[in-house]
């Protein structure tokens, strides 16, 4: 069976059949936002944009690789990439952060990745990039997954002043980049690894890094407003130690929201950790919204959701949802779905404001991903324009006997 049938079966398990046949369709929000959903595919969309005083951003799903070998998993994963940009009227140039997910990471075949990120991007503009090696993708026979967001000016609005920074550029993706926009600047890190012989040493030279890199354009680690966190070979006492040097680097007040995961391999067999992180500041120099920040609900650590309000729209970004550990899966997903609801609503959104969503599953079967149809349904997800979405399956979330986590992404008119 084509992977696209079983997304649809998987994701879709209440989903009414006309969505899979829908066609790309704007959804005005409120003055001045404006999404549209692109690819309907039976439980989540191809694409979905968004767009808010001439600026488009764009939100593509994972997409997967086929074919008779790696290099052409590869190859075909960042095609898809390409064409879900071109349906929404964007380019490679136009991508700012790329995340890519490969089934049991071999080291030793990196380069056949850093090759194919290089032919699809364009030098000088290449995006921020993260890339883990995971356990699982949607159906067995998957090896590559990439997800990417691109901001474009929107055609039909005209006068947007939009300015893109790539910074240190270096084997097809960029250490930072960043959009500036309204007075606005939002700015995507590439996963940061770090040397050190243990996770402790390594945390804190990651943190250093992110520090590094943020300052280069402009920013600080107070400026972050979402982390997520891949670490290697994940026990749960890991948890503990990479707190501990989150702690000392981000302090204890207005932390980001967080998703950490374990994961199967990173780049290199001696990286234990990798952490990207999104930051929002005002631009320097020029006359400048404020850009206003809520942090809800700290949870030790990390903050369970995120807004930044500027010009017409208020962005939520959403920490990863658990459920009770020592519930069953179908369980477990619905109190992750409406723990989600419920951060939403806590930020003034709503559950049919997420325009892009994130599920880890914890030693992921492929009938796993059929809780999430009813799971949704129970807790009044819309059945209809769908957010993009991403599935992978690792080796371990927070704890021992957790099994789904969900992030998520919601964009609100002011």
């Amino acid at each position: 069976m084509p992977v696209t049938e079983w997304k649809k079966i998987l994701f879709a398990a209440t989903a009414p059949a006309l969505i899979v046949a829908a066609s790309a369709f704007a959804e005005p929000q409120a003055a001045g936002l404006s999404k549209e959903f692109i690819g309907p595919a039976g439980g989540f969309t191809q694409v979905v944009t968004s767009t808010s005083q001439g600026v488009k951003t764009i939100y593509v799903s994972g997409q997967v690789g086929q074919g008779d070998d790696f290099v052409a998993h590869v190859d075909s994963a960042f095609a898809g990439v390409v064409r879900r940009l071109e349906s929404a009227g964007a380019t490679p140039a136009d991508v700012v952060k790329i995340r890519i997910y490969v089934k049991d990471f071999d080291p030793e075949t990196y380069g056949v990745i850093a090759d194919a990120r290089r032919r699809t991007f364009v030098e000088g503009r290449w995006p921020a990039s993260t890339m883990v090696g995971v356990q699982s993708l949607f159906v067995e026979q998957l090896q590559v997954e990439i997800e990417a967001i691109a901001v474009i000016e929107d055609p039909a609005a005209g006068g947007a002043v939009l300015q893109r920074e790539f910074v240190g550029p270096s084997s097809g993706f960029s250490r930072v980049v960043t959009v500036t926009s309204g007075g606005v600047k939002t700015i995507w890190v590439s996963g940061q690894v770090a040397q050190g012989d243990d996770l402790a040493a390594q945390s804190a030279s990651v943190f250093e890094a992110l520090a590094r890199n943020l300052e280069s354009v402009g920013a600080s680690l107070a400026d972050v407003v979402k982390t997520n966190t891949y670490i290697a070979d994940y026990k749960p006492e890991d948890r503990r130690v990479f707190g501990e040097v989150r702690t000392v680097a981000l302090g204890s007040e207005n932390l980001p929201s967080s998703t950490l995961i374990g994961v199967q391999a990173l780049a290199a067999d001696r990286f234990k950790v990798e952490v990207d992180a999104v930051a929002v500041v005002g631009e320097e120099g020029v006359e400048r919204e404020q850009v206003e920040r809520t942090f809800i609900d700290p949870a030790g650590g990390f903050t369970q959701v995120v807004t930044t309000e500027s010009g017409a729209t208020k962005t939520v970004y959403v920490s990863g949802q658990v459920g009770r550990r020592a519930d069953d899966l179908e369980t477990q997903a619905g109190q992750a779905y409406g723990n989600l609801r419920r951060r939403l609503e806590a930020a003034g959104a709503s559950v049919a404001d997420l325009v892009k969503v994130n599920f880890y599953f914890a030693n992921y079967g492929r009938e796993d991903a059929r809780v999430l149809g009813p799971a949704r349904s129970i807790h009044g997800f819309p059945e209809v324009d769908f957010p993009a979405a991403t599935l992978i399956g690792i080796p371990s979330l927070y704890a021992d006997g957790a099994l789904i986590e969900i992030e998520g992404i919601a964009i609100v008119g002011r």
